[in-house]
């Protein structure tokens, strides 16, 4: 009998081995991770710095500015010095901010105007008014032809407003004080003509005296806005005692 052999055993499978367990972080809350601070950190540090940097800058700003303004104020003063004794000798300041030049002038002319019988016009003490004014408005233009408005104000950084204000104000002034001579002359002559010939002289003086006045009053008022710039202006009193004139 042929002898059966052991038959063989069954091969088991091999069973798959489950992954490995890793390592799962646990999130941290967002308000508590490191780098978000570290982060807010460098930009208040930046905006820390960036402040700073402004505030410098605008403190420097500043400094110059008030700089700036005392040295205006300081060149607007010496100026102001020079000018008070040539409008002292011309006329009177309006309050508050005004100033009336010559005021003598216009009255006499409106007495030649107004001549007549009823109502004579004082001709000798015209004369003697108008002489008056022509030798103040004379003194006037020597004084202001010796002060040296530019070296007051060349080089210093000044706005452009302000050179502006200043150089038109000794211009104007100075050109009115020719037109006020002129008007004197002429009133004067007036005052010692007749008839067809005074209307004449006359009708002449009053044109010029009204743009002398015109062309003072600009003056004047660029040599207020000077002041204002500066911050040093300060208006005229309204019970303040006339100035002495010599109109």
């Amino acid at each position: 009998m042929a002898i059966k052999g052991k038959s063989r055993s069954k091969s088991t499978k091999a069973v798959t081995r489950g992954p490995k367990p890793a390592y799962v972080p646990v999130k941290q809350p967002f308000l508590a991770r490191r780098g978000l601070w570290i982060g807010v950190a460098s930009v208040l540090g930046v905006l820390v710095l960036v402040g700073l940097g402004a505030g410098f800058v605008a403190q420097r700003n500043s400094d110059r500015e008030e700089a700036l303004l005392e040295e205006m104020a300081s060149s607007i003063g010496v100026y102001g010095d020079q000018l008070d004794p040539i409008l002292a000798a011309v006329g009177k300041p309006v309050p508050p901010s005004g100033f009336e030049a010559f005021p003598a002038l216009t009255p006499a002319v409106e007495q030649l105007e107004g001549d007549s019988a009823e109502a004579p016009a004082d001709a000798r003490a015209i004369v003697v008014t108008s002489s008056d004014a022509v030798d103040a408005a004379t003194s006037a233009i020597d004084a202001l032809q010796g002060i040296d408005e530019t070296e007051l104000i060349r080089g210093k950084g000044f706005s452009e407003e302000f050179v502006v204000y200043v150089i038109n104000s000794k211009g104007n002034l100075l050109r009115s004080m020719r037109l006020f001579v002129e008007a004197g002359e002429l009133t004067k002559a007036a005052a010692q003509a007749h008839g067809a010939d005074r209307a004449i002289l006359l009708a002449r003086a009053r044109g010029v005296l009204n743009v002398a006045a015109e062309v003072f009053s600009r003056g004047y008022a660029d040599l207020v806005e000077a002041q204002t710039k500066a911050g040093v202006f300060e208006p005229s009193s309204v019970g303040a005692p006339p100035i002495p004139t010599g109109s």
